[in-house]
């Protein structure tokens, strides 16, 4: 199942990167890109981290969402401005 759309990331690569040693979702990010587009997997790609790595890592999503924005943002853009 895809867990990151943007970056077409699915929970059998994270699980494998888990098992390869990631703890942390900026481990998530850094091996595979994940939460790195909209952020709105986030949620989704933590509950496959060990139990107590996932309660302190969501502040590594934050700083992503600043450095580049969704695949999709364009066009959302664009219908908001054509609604408005």
């Amino acid at each position: 199942m895809y867990i990151c759309i943007c970056n077409a990331i699915t929970d059998s690569q994270i699980k494998a990167a888990v098992a390869s040693g990631a703890t942390t979702l900026a481990d998530l990010q850094f091996d595979l890109g994940v939460a790195t587009g909209c952020g709105r997997c986030a949620e989704s790609a933590m509950e496959l981290l060990p139990a107590l790595a996932a309660q302190c890592s969501l502040q590594a999503t934050e700083i992503s969402r600043l450095q580049r924005p969704a695949a999709n943002d364009h066009q959302v853009q664009y219908v908001a401005a054509a609604y408005s």
